[in-house]
């Protein structure tokens, strides 16, 4: 499993999360243990894990084929962006 990892530090983590986790539950069965983690099956062979530090979002992003591994990551990037109102996130995608 071909795997990637992101620190995006955020004013708002936590809502960043909870709206990613809101918007995929009708698509996803997303595993949220609390505010600060989540684990979201984002393909059949892939997955994502959000883990909260202060203000760091910590991203694991997983996948079976590691080709589609960068579709993954942008799919997630794009979301959070989105969810992010006016501050804008950095994604330092690094091999896990």
């Amino acid at each position: 499993m071909a795997s990637s990892l992101a620190d995006v530090h955020s004013n708002d983590p936590v809502r960043l999360l909870r709206w990613l986790c809101n918007h995929w539950r009708h698509k996803f069965e997303i595993r949220n243990d609390h505010d600060g983690h989540a684990l979201i099956p984002l393909a059949e062979t892939g997955n994502a894990e959000f883990n909260i530090e202060g203000e760091i979002l910590h991203i694991v992003a997983s996948h079976d084929d590691a080709e589609k591994l960068p579709r993954l990551q942008d799919v997630i990037a794009v979301h959070l962006q989105r969810f992010a109102r006016n501050e804008t996130l950095q994604f330092d995608w690094r091999a896990g």
